[in-house]
């Protein structure tokens, strides 16, 4: 397989076997792609894909869900302007683009309520190409347009490939009215698929990597031959019974590329979407286009002036770490300095950690030393709430909390940045240990009662809390600070601090396999 860079010149090659080539990408929550346009982007997408379709006979793209929400472009327009970017992966709008498969993802449901129904039925209609609903149950009232398949056959030459998808169940909406497991998914449709004359079985899915390893290890019969997936933020690829597993990196930094060849499936290749990619020039144009509009309009709509969104609201001395493969799986400066915010806010009322999922900081993009911090990296920093509440739990559940933070160490949204307390990570066995309250410096007693901080988001019964089950509203503390926001927070100390921010890493999260933890 030849992946083609700018400048590169290759000439046209068609076999006489089908050469097919198969695109996945995951977790695009930004058509401009990260690190100020250099790194992903749909743009870049675009280009991979055409440099391929001048080697391949074929080119099937796949997106492995979330795209809507959340970022700040769509709490402006709930995902518009993504749709109209992916309708122009294909080179042209008003066409409808069959080589394009979509699963949704969980964010794509973070609009849930009955008063979204339409809108969500909405965007789907305005897509120009299939999304599949193979394990979602809708509810008899929602209006389902013709983008919506259970299972899609592509015929390519001599080979036929046949598509479902899956959906993780963690986000319910409204107008859901069930989801389907991955077993009975994949027990209705590879049979089916097969008997329709599929040579290849994919699945395209939207869960935690074990649920896609479990999905590989289903009997032969019920067995998908590749699964391309999402949901994790990290490019991964893993063999579970001679047959492939794939996720790309988040935003598109990267993309997976798999190719098959009369029939045979090749081993992935993780394509860097970097710098040395240039983005296709007509999809950049309307990139920056839309989100230039954006922009604008919301500066217009907050009785602002135009440019807004560069307005200067700090600096940093220091790299600030928030590219999520680091933020999502260690302590970073970043974290430590959001952490410690969180926790001074309840001085007052005695906290003694403070812990905030990863997934609420989701820049996904490291801000360089000596760099400015704007309006727009705050806004795409906390797209969500980031309130705060003070609880009290026992030092056995502040244990638990920690080992579901570590738990599935693939850049998952629930690992948690610390304040007020240090342990030791050890990544091969998922486990915390010699865990410290560090104003006490004493390990921490079970039975013992603890003030911690936490957002809002890991307590409350409306959302899924990241898996946090062993927390729950009825252990929230009375506390004058309780609705404290992290972005306020953060920008208050950037205001007190006009010379520049250094925040550090403590050692706080001791990574065995790296540092020297004893």
């Amino acid at each position: 397989m030849t992946i083609l860079i700018a400048g590169c010149q290759h000439a046209s090659h068609k076999p006489e076997l089908t050469r097919i080539a198969i695109i996945s990408i995951n977790d695009v929550y930004r058509t401009v792609g990260i690190d100020n346009g250099q790194t992903g982007g749909l743009a870049r997408v675009r280009t991979l894909r055409k440099q391929l379709s001048s080697e391949y006979d074929h080119v099937l793209l796949l997106h492995a869900g979330d795209f809507l929400h959340p970022s700040f472009n769509s709490k402006q327009d709930n995902g518009a302007s993504m749709i109209q970017i992916m309708n122009y992966l294909d080179g042209s709008f008003d066409h409808f683009d069959d080589d394009m498969l979509v699963v949704f993802g969980n964010h794509e449901f973070d609009k849930s309520s009955a008063q979204y129904t339409s809108l969500m039925s909405g965007l789907i209609a305005n897509s120009e190409f299939t999304w599949l609903d193979s394990n979602i149950e809708w509810q008899s009232d929602f209006i389902q347009p013709e983008q919506l398949q259970s299972y899609v056959l592509k015929h390519y030459g001599q080979i036929t490939i046949g598509v479902f998808g899956f959906t993780t169940d963690m986000q319910h909406p409204t107008y859901v009215k069930s989801f389907n497991d991955y077993r009975s998914t994949a027990a209705h449709y590879v049979p089916l698929l097969r008997a329709q004359g599929a040579d290849i079985v994919i699945a395209l899915t939207h869960h935690w990597l074990q649920d896609d390893i479990a999905m590989m290890k289903l009997p032969e019969a019920i067995r998908p031959d590749i699964i391309f997936g999402g949901h994790e933020h990290y490019a991964q690829t893993e063999v579970v019974n001679d047959r492939w597993i794939i996720k790309a990196d988040a935003d598109a930094a990267s993309a997976a590329v798999v190719e098959i060849t009369n029939g045979q499936i090749g081993a992935p290749m993780i394509v860097p979407l970097n710098n040395k990619i240039e983005p296709d020039p007509n999809t950049d144009y309307w990139v920056q286009r839309l989100d230039a509009d954006i922009n604008h309009d919301f500066c217009t709509q907050n009785d602002q002036e135009l440019q807004c969104l560069d307005r200067i609201v700090g600096l940093t001395q220091v790299t600030l770490e928030a590219e999520e493969t680091q933020i999502r799986r260690f302590e970073t400066n970043l974290g430590n300095l959001l952490t410690d915010l969180a926790k001074n806010a309840f001085d007052a009322c005695g906290a003694d950690v403070a812990l905030l999922n990863a997934g609420s900081i989701r820049l996904n993009q490291n801000i360089p030393a000596g760099s400015t911090i704007t309006e727009k990296h705050l806004a795409e920093m906390f797209p969500y709430r980031s309130d705060l509440r003070l609880i009290e739990i026992t030092g056995q559940t502040l244990q638990d909390m920690l080992n579901h933070s570590v738990s599935g160490w693939t850049a998952n949204g629930h690992w948690l940045q610390v304040s007020g307390l240090a342990y030791i990570h050890d990544s091969e066995q998922q486990t915390t240990s010699h865990i410290h309250i560090k104003e006490q410096n004493q390990p921490i007693n079970p039975e013992k009662p603890y003030r911690v901080v936490v957002p809002h988001y890991l307590i409350s019964p409306k959302y899924d809390q990241d898996g946090y089950v062993m927390i729950n509203e009825q252990m929230q503390l009375e506390c004058p600070a309780n609705g404290s926001e992290v972005a306020m927070l953060f920008r208050q100390y950037l205001a007190a601090h006009p010379n520049g921010i250094r925040p550090v890493k403590q050692n706080r999260i001791c990574h065995q396999q790296t540092q020297n933890c004893y």
